[in-house]
């Protein structure tokens, strides 16, 4: 389980990620995220990731631009929290 300021704990199917671990998630209703996850599998690459993580990114970036293509998108908002409301981590 991770850690989102906007959604709180967040589960795994591996249970990996420890509960403190603050992680991040972005939907495929923002309308940047094809482009971040561009942006990101290039900087992947570039470090020198096994290709079967860039391969991955790219394969999630295409399945989100599908998603897209068929459904409402939006610019990224914080309409669930404000930045002064976002959650602490747990046991902070």
């Amino acid at each position: 389980m991770g850690f989102d300021g906007k959604y709180g704990l967040v589960t795994t199917e591996f249970g990996d990620i420890p509960d403190t671990e603050p992680v991040i998630v972005f939907r495929a209703q923002d309308k940047l995220l094809p482009a971040v996850l561009e942006h990101y599998a290039a900087l992947a690459e570039q470090a020198g990731s096994p290709q079967k993580h860039v391969l991955l990114i790219e394969a999630a970036q295409d399945r989100v631009e599908e998603w897209q293509a068929a459904n409402f998108t939006k610019v990224p908002d914080s309409s669930r929290h404000d930045v002064d409301g976002l959650r602490p981590l747990p046991g902070a």
